[in-house]
């Protein structure tokens, strides 16, 4: 548990410099928050997917369930 502390506070205070940085330098910021916007899209096709495949999967086993 102890290593995991100091794990996540060293991953902490990365994060926090590196936005630090970012937002000094020139349109950093807009870059960091474009790059979340283009991940999060990412992330909800993923999800969109992901709930498709697993909608056809149940109403399959459902119809084998039924079939029986």
């Amino acid at each position: 548990m102890k290593k995991a502390l100091i794990a996540a506070t060293i991953v902490g205070a990365a994060a926090a410099g590196v936005i630090v940085y970012l937002t000094r330098s020139k349109n950093g910021m807009q870059r960091l928050l474009d790059g979340a916007g283009a991940t999060a899209d990412d992330a909800q096709r993923y999800a969109s997917r992901h709930l498709r495949k697993t909608q056809k999967k149940v109403n399959n086993m459902i119809h084998e369930s039924t079939m029986e």
